[in-house]
């Protein structure tokens, strides 16, 4: 890009302050720089091997002024001058193989053709045949005292996208930082600060912590708008680790826990427990980017549809392992397993998905397809790590699906299961003891995707 002067002077000031060049002389605005013994040590260094580079200049302006340093007496200009010029190479580049690529990726971009913007009327009666009086950009007056000032059109653009994407993240603004931090308190807890994400004003519910919304929003903004630092502070909060078990006397004075009294009992997102399956099963297919993939959907279900035959491809285990975040999405034809687990609505706007507990979810999760199909993945790989030793599959099963080694109790009853189960299949069916023992495993490892500690975070 184009090179401003300021960031050459602000690079050169750093390598001034870092001791790697002194300013020798300033004539009219031409400043002449010499190269010190340490400045040249650190251009060494980084045209050395890559494992020999010990903390050189990294960014690629303090890199190239560090390489004129090695001769005394330093020409910004011409610096600035060089730089323009590989800039301008690598447009033509760009260009250049833009022309000669035709079927490169194409994407949505925001452009103005005309820094002048036509104008706005007001519309008598609502009308588009008939215009009013021109009307000049700015907010509606209820929601700020003192609206942004819209500045005149810039050589590229009208400016006034920036000006109010400015005015909406300006540090002062009373309801931007105070939002994006309800918003992500809410994904943590559930429930946000104020429980109506999408209506801060007195129709909507008042904060429960009104004080703490405040510092939080101050605090996110003095670090730079960082939903990073915001998620870390939060996760490691006393708050947030509090357990979800109850309490008799605090439940009598707060039911719904706007007190945050204990941490909230709910279920993870229908995408969450896909991909939780999918990686204890061991067939999670890690691939990233490029085309969707596409879930099974059962052929009844592709049979309501219109043309069932081209609604949806072919069912690729392997492609369709890959987490939920790829899957094709169309709104005509939802997945089943998704949309009983209260999946997000494609069809609006929501502030919040729905939380649901109902008989279908049970009856997906426990005789589900997906589900019977990941838990002979998670036998194989029992089978696999755990050998023929029950005792070795039942543990690595626990440490796999739930992070944690069996109770005693829990030892004892899978075990059970596993012997009497074995017995009544290879009684009631012309198989073999083998066959049923593994039958047995796989209904085992369904039952462990079915717990609550499963699909429940704590």
């Amino acid at each position: 890009w184009p090179l401003n002067i300021g960031q050459v002077y602000t690079t050169l000031a750093r390598l001034e302050r870092d001791g790697l060049v002194e300013l020798v002389a300033e004539d009219d605005g031409q400043r002449t720089y010499d190269v010190t013994p340490d400045g040249r040590q650190a251009v060494a260094q980084w045209f050395a091997e890559p494992v020999k580079r010990e903390a050189p200049p990294r960014d690629e302006l303090a890199i190239k002024l560090a390489v004129a340093a090695t001769t005394p007496g330093i020409d910004v200009q011409q610096v600035i001058q060089a730089q323009r010029t590989e800039t301008m190479r690598g447009l033509r580049d760009c260009t250049r193989l833009k022309a000669e690529t035709p079927d490169l990726p194409r994407a949505y971009v925001l452009s103005e053709p005309s820094p002048q913007p036509p104008p706005t009327h007001l519309l008598l009666r609502g009308q588009a045949a008939t215009p009013g009086p021109e009307v000049a950009p700015g907010v509606p007056a209820i929601l700020a005292s003192h609206p942004p000032e819209f500045p005149a059109a810039g050589e590229r653009s009208s400016l006034r996208r920036l000006t109010l994407a400015r005015w909406l993240a300006r540090p002062d603004h009373p309801l931007t930082a105070r939002v994006i931090v309800n918003r992500i308190w809410q994904h943590h807890f559930g429930e946000g600060l104020v429980r109506t994400p999408s209506n801060f004003g007195t129709a909507g519910d008042p904060p429960t912590h009104p004080e703490l919304l405040d510092w939080l929003a101050d605090w996110f903004i003095n670090q730079g708008w960082s939903v990073k630092a915001l998620h870390r502070l939060i996760l490691t909060s006393n708050t947030y680790r509090m357990s979800t078990r109850g309490n008799l006397a605090h439940a009598a004075d707060d039911p719904e826990d706007r007190l945050l009294w204990h941490a909230p009992y709910r279920r993870l997102d229908a995408e969450a427990i896909r991909d939780a399956m999918l990686a204890v099963g061991g067939r999670a297919n890690p691939a990233m980017y490029g085309p969707s993939m596409y879930p099974f959907i059962p052929r009844e279900a592709l049979e309501g549809h219109s043309d069932p035959g081209q609604v949806w491809k072919p069912f690729d285990e392997d492609d369709a392992s890959r987490r939920t975040i790829y899957a094709f999405v169309k709104r005509s034809l939802p997945v089943p397993m998704l949309e009983v687990l209260d999946s997000c609505d494609t069809a609006r706007s929501t502030a919040k998905r729905n939380a649901t507990n109902v008989a279908p979810q049970a009856l997906t999760l426990f005789n589900g397809d997906f589900v019977n199909r990941q838990a002979r993945h998670f036998a194989d790989r029992l089978e696999r790590e755990g050998g023929n030793d029950p005792a070795r599959q039942i543990e690595r099963a626990f440490l796999l699906a739930l992070g944690r080694l069996p109770t005693g109790t829990e030892c004892a009853a899978l075990h059970r299961f596993l012997d009497d189960e074995t017995e009544r299949l290879t009684r009631e069916r012309p198989t073999t003891a083998e066959s049923s023992r593994r039958t047995a495993l796989e209904q085992a490892c369904r039952a462990l995707f079915n717990t609550h500690e499963f699909v429940h975070p704590d």
